[in-house]
């Protein structure tokens, strides 16, 4: 499973995070077209293969390059749809992050709630 940004080009810098927690979810994208959204698993950016994380900030950042986005400008591929790189939605995300459990059980619910107020409506 990998993550690509929207655009490539500088990132902006995201607001403080003090909490970063690996990227670990079922896809997104699949979920908002209402398909089967596979495994749980980890997330790695498809330029350098970084593991990717998730911040309450509702940032996006690779531990390899350090790319660090708003989670509204990456697309998704999974092993469903490897090559084609697919858009979610807030609702969908959010989704695909709680019904994880690793988020929900290690981080809490504060945690999650804050990544909610961050994500914004798209």
């Amino acid at each position: 499973m990998s993550q690509m940004p929207d655009q490539y080009g500088p990132a902006v810098r995201e607001p403080e995070t003090k909490e970063w927690f690996d990227l670990v979810m079922r896809c997104p994208a699949c979920l908002a077209d209402n398909v089967e959204a596979g495994p749980i698993g980890q997330w790695y950016h498809a330029v350098d293969n970084g593991t990717v994380q998730v911040g309450s900030s509702a940032h996006y950042r690779c531990l390899s390059c350090q790319h660090t986005e708003h989670v509204r400008n990456w697309r998704y591929a999974c092993a469903a749809h490897q090559t084609d790189y697919r858009p979610t939605n807030a609702a969908h995300l959010s989704n695909a992050l709680s019904t994880a459990g690793q988020i929900t059980s290690i981080a809490g619910r504060q945690w999650m709630q804050q990544f909610v107020s961050n994500l914004g409506e798209w």
